[in-house]
C-alpha cells in the first residue's frame, strides 16, 4: 500500500511540474515578493531571513516553471543554485563584494529565466489561463532582473545614480532599486531616482522600451489568442 502512495505522490508531483498549473505559481511568489516582502520588509530587513526565504521560494518556483525539458530543468537548477548560494553567502557575510557577487549571479539566473519562461508561455499549445499569469509573471521577472543590474552597477559606483533627497533610506539601496526598476518598466517616472552614469542610462531607456512594448504586443496578442480559443478552460 505505500509504494502504492508513493507512486501516486510521484504521479501528482509530476503532472504538475509538466502542467502550466507552475505558472501561477511563480505569479503568485513575484508578486509576495515584489508588492509585499520589498516594501513592508526593506532597508535592514533585506539581510534577514524573510526576504531572503521568498528569493529561494521564488528560485525554486521558477525552476518548476521554467521548462518541462530536463536539460533546460537541469541548467536552470544550476543558476538556481549558483545563485541561491551567492545569496546566502551576502547575507551571512555581508560585504560590497558579496553583494556585487549576488546582484549579478541573480542578473544571470532571471535573464535565462525570463527566456526560457517566454519560451513555455509562447511555445506549442493552446492559450490558457495559466499561459497568460505565466506572461504576467515574464513581466515581473524582467523587472527583477533590472532591478539587480541597476544594484550591482550601484554597488560598483554609487555614484551611478542620483537620490532626490529622502528618497534614499538605505544603504545599500536594494528596495529603491527594485522600486526604480518597475517604476521605470511602467514609465511612471517620478524623478526622485535619477540615472547619472551613461551604462545606467542606457539601461534604464532599453527597460522603458521593454515596458512600453511588452504589455501592448506580447500580452496583447496571448489574451487575443485566450479569448479566441473555443477550448479554453
Amino acid at each position: 500500500m505505500i509504494p502504492h502512495k508513493m507512486s501516486d505522490a510521484h504521479r501528482r508531483w509530476v503532472w504538475f511540474v509538466d502542467s502550466d498549473k507552475g505558472l501561477a505559481a511563480l505569479l503568485f511568489f513575484l508578486v509576495l515578493y515584489v508588492f509585499i516582502i520589498y516594501p513592508l520588509l526593506g532597508g535592514e530587513a533585506m539581510t534577514g531571513g524573510a526576504v531572503s526565504i521568498f528569493f529561494s521560494l521564488i528560485l525554486v518556483a521558477g525552476i518548476i516553471a521554467t521548462s518541462t525539458h530536463h536539460a533546460v530543468r537541469v541548467g536552470i537548477v544550476i543558476l538556481a543554485v549558483i545563485a541561491m548560494a551567492s545569496h546566502w553567502l551576502n547575507v551571512i557575510l555581508g560585504g560590497r563584494v558579496d553583494h556585487m557577487v549576488s546582484a549579478a549571479a541573480a542578473v544571470l539566473f532571471f535573464s535565462v529565466q525570463a527566456w526560457f519562461l517566454s519560451v513555455r508561455v509562447f511555445g506549442d499549445g493552446a492559450v490558457n489561463l495559466y499561459r497568460i499569469l505565466g506572461a504576467v509573471a515574464v513581466y515581473l521577472v524582467l523587472g527583477l532582473l533590472w532591478a539587480n543590474a541597476y544594484l550591482f552597477l550601484y554597488l560598483a559606483t554609487p555614484t551611478t545614480f542620483q537620490f532626490a533627497p529622502g528618497s534614499q533610506a538605505y544603504e545599500p539601496p536594494v528596495s529603491e532599486m527594485v522600486y526604480f526598476s518597475f517604476i521605470t518598466l511602467t514609465t511612471v517616472g517620478y524623478g526622485d531616482i535619477t540615472p547619472l552614469h551613461p551604462f545606467a542610462r542606457s539601461l534604464v531607456m532599453l527597460e522603458a522600451l521593454v515596458g512600453q512594448l511588452y504589455p501592448a504586443i506580447v500580452l496583447a496578442r496571448l489574451v487575443t489568442q485566450y479569448q479566441g480559443n473555443p477550448r479554453r478552460a
